[in-house]
């Protein structure tokens, strides 16, 4: 039997709103990768037009501009970061714990999606003031996750917790730092990564001061 027309409307709308989302998906895929592998400031426009196989003006109707194309990564990147941290479970669980799962969060927040952190890491100042700002408030935001699980760690075994900023800047940068060189595909995986990191900088945290 037919589908009622009202139902046909419908269910072709809703395929072409997702056809819509998949090939804007596979655009921005596309792009960022371009983006990542030429370098910012070597991409143009007809670079990326030519990896998509699309038109510049095919391509306008997702960006207005270059900067507006990495703006939507990078914000797109924040926010997938931010949902995945605050997912974690933040109570009932020990301070040490919760800087272990942190760490293998970011790690493999690199593995698996590693040019978007790329661009992340060595393209945000190419954007204008007004956008700069909005990345620069969402990573503040997810420092702040670090910040306070750092902190609960240092109170619980009583280190001085004035420069624990500088500490989540040490840690996270260990992690962020394996784009120049870490293959995760190599001899050492992931998860082993993960734990060296965070061994080493629990060691260098908790004996600090000690003349170890």
């Amino acid at each position: 039997m037919d589908l009622p027309i009202v139902y046909q409307k419908d269910i072709m709308k809703n395929y072409k709103i997702k056809e819509k989302e998949r090939r804007k998906n596979r655009v921005y895929k596309i792009a960022t990768k371009t983006l990542c592998q030429k370098g910012y400031d070597r991409t143009t426009i007809r670079d990326i037009a030519k990896a998509t196989e699309m038109t510049t003006a095919g391509l306008y109707y997702y960006f207005k501009s270059k900067e507006e194309l990495l703006f939507q990564i990078l914000n797109g990147r924040m926010d997938d970061m931010l949902t995945g941290i605050e997912k974690i479970p933040q109570t009932n669980i020990s301070p040490l714990e919760l800087i272990k799962i942190y760490v293998r969060y970011q790690l493999d927040s690199y593995c698996n999606d590693k040019y978007r952190t790329k661009l992340t890491l060595t393209d945000d100042e190419c954007l204008n003031n007004k956008w700069y700002k909005q990345i620069y408030e969402k990573q503040k935001r997810y420092l702040s996750y670090w910040k306070r699980a750092l902190e609960r760690y240092c109170r619980q075994e009583g280190i001085p917790t004035d420069d624990v900023s500088i500490d989540v800047h040490c840690i996270i940068g260990m992690c962020n730092w394996t784009y120049r060189w870490y293959d995760p595909k190599g001899k050492i995986k992931p998860e082993d990564m993960a734990l060296r990191f965070f061994e080493t900088f629990i060691f260098g945290l908790s004996n600090r001061g000690k003349g170890v």
